[in-house]
C-alpha cells in the first residue's frame, strides 16, 4: 500500500508540474531550480567579498569616501535554445540584476554592450529582445544602460525580412527604461549623467554601431556610425552642460582596433566602416583641448566619408574609459595607431566584458572555464572607478581569467 500511494502521489506531482510549466509558457518565466539558487549563492559570497576591499577610498580612515561602481555585462544573447539565458528565464541575466540590486554593494550603475540576443526568425527575434529588456529593467533599481551590437540587428539570417531596422530597434528601446536619457528623437545612441559619490557626475555615452536607415551595410559584420551620430557624439554628447566635475564613459559593442583574421586584435569578425581612429582620434583630441579636422574614409563605398570637424579647446571633463565586448572574452587593452596621439596622457583604454552565457562561449579568446549549470556558467565584470586617484578596479561574479591580459589579479587600471 506505502509504495502505491507514493506512486500515485508522485504522478499527481509530476502532473501538478507539468500544468504549471504549460500555464507559464507564454509569461516570462522566472522560475529557478535549487541548484541555481546554490550556484547564485556561492558566486555572490565569492564576488562580494572581492569587491568589499575595493569599495571606498580609505585614504582618511576616519572619512572613507564611496567609490563608483558598475556592474558590467556583455553578449547576453538570448535565445531559445541557451541554457543559461533561454529568453523564459535568462537566469544569468537575472543573477547580474539581482546582484547588482543589493543595496550593501552600493552599485551605482549597470552596463551591457550589445549582443542581447541570438539569431532567430523575425518574430522569434523580437521576442528575445523584449525578454531581455524586460529582465533588465523589471526588478532593478539602478540606472541600467544597453547599446546595440551586431547580433542585435539579426542580420545574420540569410533573408532581408528577418533583419531588425536601427527603427524597429529604437522602438523596442523606447519601450523600456528606467532612467532619463539624453536622446537625440529616439535615436539608440544617447547619453546619461549618473552622480560620483565622489562629487560630481559620470556621463555614459552609448553608441549606436546599427545607425543606418535601411539595410545598406550588414551589421552582422559592418560597424555603422552615421554622420549625424558622429556629429552628436562631438559636439553634444561630449559637451553639452559637460563640467570639470564630469568624467566619462563610453559605451560601445567592438572592440576599437583594426580587424586582424589571425586574432592578433580582439577583432576578428567585423569591421568599422569609417575605421576603428573615428571616435578615438575625437576622444583623443576631446583629452589634448584641441581641435581636429579630418575626413575618414569608406571601406565600402568611398564617396560616403565622414567628415569631422571639432574644437575642444574650450571643452571640461576628463575620460575614463570605453567599455564592450563581442570578443567573448574579459580583456583590457590599450586604444593604438591614433594619428593624433597625445604623448603626455596614458593611452586611451577599453575593457571588454566575457560573453555572460556558457552555451554561447567564444570559440578564439574565451579562457575561462566556463561549464552549464554550474558556477562557472555565469561570468559578468564588476569595476570601483576612483575618480580621485584616477584608476579603476576591477573584479568579477562567476567564472573569470585574467590570465589574458597578462595581468595579476586584483586588476588595477590606472587612467
Amino acid at each position: 500500500m506505502a509504495t502505491g500511494l507514493k506512486k500515485i502521489v508522485g504522478v499527481s506531482l509530476l502532473f501538478v508540474l507539468c500544468l504549471l510549466v504549460t500555464a507559464c509558457d507564454d509569461k516570462p518565466y522566472t522560475l529557478r531550480s535549487n541548484d541555481y539558487e546554490f550556484y547564485y549563492a556561492v558566486n555572490n559570497k565569492q564576488a562580494a567579498a572581492r569587491l568589499a576591499p575595493f569599495m571606498y577610498n580609505m585614504r582618511d580612515t576616519a572619512n572613507p569616501v564611496e567609490r563608483f561602481k558598475i556592474v558590467h555585462i556583455s553578449d547576453v544573447h538570448v535565445s531559445d535554445w541557451s541554457v543559461d539565458n533561454n529568453y523564459k528565464s535568462p537566469n544569468n541575466l537575472i543573477e547580474s540584476v539581482r546582484f547588482a540590486n543589493q543595496g550593501e554593494l552600493k552599485i551605482n550603475a549597470m552596463v551591457a554592450t550589445g549582443d542581447h540576443i541570438s539569431g532567430g526568425v523575425r518574430k522569434d527575434a523580437l521576442l528575445y529582445l523584449n525578454s531581455f529588456y524586460t529582465h533588465l529593467y523589471a526588478d532593478n533599481r539602478l540606472p541600467a544602460f544597453p547599446c546595440y551590437g551586431n547580433h542585435d540587428s539579426n542580420m545574420g539570417e540569410r533573408l532581408q525580412r528577418e533583419y531588425l531596422s536601427s527603427a524597429e530597434l529604437a522602438k523596442a528601446f523606447s519601450n523600456q527604461g528606467n532612467y532619463p536619457l539624453q536622446r537625440p528623437g529616439g535615436k539608440n545612441y544617447y547619453y546619461a549623467d549618473v552622480r560620483d559619490p565622489m562629487g560630481g557626475f559620470i556621463r555614459f555615452i552609448a553608441l549606436d554601431m546599427t545607425d543606418q536607415p535601411a539595410f545598406q551595410y550588414n551589421t552582422m559584420k559592418d560597424a555603422v556610425f552615421s554622420q549625424e551620430q558622429t556629429d552628436w557624439f562631438a559636439n553634444v554628447a561630449l559637451q553639452r552642460d559637460m563640467t570639470d566635475r564630469h568624467s566619462v564613459i563610453v559605451l560601445t559593442h567592438y572592440p576599437f582596433q583594426p580587424y586582424r583574421q589571425d586574432a592578433s586584435t580582439y577583432l576578428i569578425d567585423g569591421q568599422f566602416i569609417h575605421t576603428y581612429r573615428l571616435f578615438p582620434e575625437i576622444i583623443e583630441a576631446f583629452r589634448s583641448r584641441s581641435s581636429i579636422q579630418k575626413t575618414f574614409e569608406n571601406i565600402r563605398h568611398p564617396s560616403e566619408t565622414r567628415t569631422v570637424a571639432y574644437d575642444f579647446s574650450e571643452s571640461k571633463g576628463e575620460f575614463i574609459c570605453y567599455l564592450g565586448g563581442h570578443a567573448h572574452v574579459f580583456a583590457v587593452f590599450n586604444v593604438e595607431g591614433l594619428h593624433n596621439a597625445n604623448e603626455r596622457l596614458l593611452p586611451q583604454r577599453m575593457i571588454l566584458c566575457t560573453n555572460q552565457a556558457a552555451s554561447n562561449a567564444g570559440v578564439v579568446f574565451n579562457k575561462a572555464h566556463r561549464e552549464v549549470g554550474s558556477v562557472s556558467s555565469n561570468s559578468f565584470s564588476i569595476y570601483s572607478v576612483d575618480t580621485r586617484e584616477r584608476k579603476i578596479y576591477i573584479t568579477y561574479f562567476g567564472s573569470f581569467n585574467p590570465s589574458c591580459t597578462n595581468a595579476e589579479f586584483p586588476i588595477i587600471l590606472p587612467y
